[in-house]
């Protein structure tokens, strides 16, 4: 009988070399860093995930966009609250695009036993260091 009742929902991989974070922690960095931050954990997340190389690209892409969007901001507006929240915005948009494409890949890796790593160091380097090289960028540009 060939029925889809019948065959296995999770393939068999071998476990990923790092343990991977979890895609819904990555709102903080994502929140606080903006579209570099979540864009750049997303990446190396992924990678963690076996995602393909497409998605990645996607997820970058994504982060670039992000990015474009507050120096348009930037260059449109005179105060730096808008370029704040459209950093904010541009996070959360990425964010949603890494949730996207890591959600299922994350639960699998879970059923395996694959535990999550902590986010806590590389989220707050991301969204300093990364926040910081955005700002820095801005004021450059403005």
């Amino acid at each position: 009988m060939n029925d889809e009742l019948f065959s296995p929902t999770i393939r068999d991989q071998a476990p990923p070399a790092k343990r991977p974070w979890r895609p819904e922690s990555i709102v903080y960095p994502a929140f606080f860093g903006g579209p570099l931050a979540a864009a750049t954990l997303g990446v190396l997340n992924g990678r963690r995930l076996a995602l393909p190389v497409q998605q990645l690209l996607l997820i970058a892409g994504a982060g670039l966009v992000g990015f474009a969007g507050r120096v348009v901001v930037a260059l449109s507006v005179d105060g730096t609250s808008a370029i704040r929240l459209a950093g904010t915005i541009g996070g959360i948009g990425v964010w949603l695009v890494v949730l996207a494409f890591q959600r299922r890949a994350f639960r699998v890796a879970v059923l395996r036993g694959v535990e999550a790593k902590s986010l806590i160091v590389p989220g707050l380097l991301a969204a300093v260091g990364l926040g910081l090289s955005e700002a820095m960028i801005l004021a450059v540009v403005r």
